[in-house]
């Protein structure tokens, strides 16, 4: 009896063990900016993010469906999760693109520019930016997973990560969408 399926079962535990507590230590850090957010908005007026909030709520719609379809694909087995991904992957792609467009207009069209504009300015290009990083890192991920399947490697587990790191930024994007676009 060989003891190879059962490292691999623990190589994977320990993996999923530091992806969630990896992703717990990035709540905290969004919950903490989240919460800096909510300070300033109740210490002084907070403008309108100058941008069409149904606009950003599009944006967002991306990543729920995105995180609908990877959930819905780890209901099977086989390699149709995987395949699934690149839809998914598109759907981020989507999503960075129509972020840029939104941070490019409140930037050159509506002047809502750091540091003249406050708070709010620095909120709203800030936390956008380091949101769509993480959504550009689990989108290199996905890319990278199924690259590596499209090579015939053994992928599952890395899916599985890179999905609840999907999940995250999905999550976050809604706190961020409370918190910093709606007026």
């Amino acid at each position: 009896m060989s003891t190879r399926p059962e490292a691999d079962t623990r190589a994977e535990a320990t993996q999923w063990l530091g992806t969630v507590l990896g992703l717990s230590a990035w709540a905290m850090f969004f919950a903490a900016l989240v919460f800096a957010v909510g300070w300033y908005r109740m210490r002084e007026a907070w403008p309108s993010p100058r941008v069409p909030t149904w606009g950003l709520g599009l944006t967002g719609l991306l990543l729920v469906a995105g995180s609908a379809a990877l959930h819905l694909g780890s209901r099977r087995e086989g390699p149709r999760p995987l395949w699934a991904t690149w839809g998914v992957w598109a759907a981020g792609l989507g999503f960075l693109v129509l972020q840029a467009m939104w941070m490019h207009r409140a930037w050159w069209t509506e002047h809502l520019r750091i540091p003249e504009s406050g708070v709010s300015a620095s909120a709203f290009h800030g936390l956008t930016a380091l949101h769509a990083l993480h959504v550009l890192a689990v989108e290199v991920g996905l890319f990278a997973c199924c690259w590596r399947h499209l090579r015939g490697a053994d992928v599952r587990a890395s899916w599985r990560t890179w999905a609840l790191g999907w999940h995250f930024v999905t999550v976050t994007w809604v706190f961020l969408f409370i918190a910093v676009y709606l007026p």
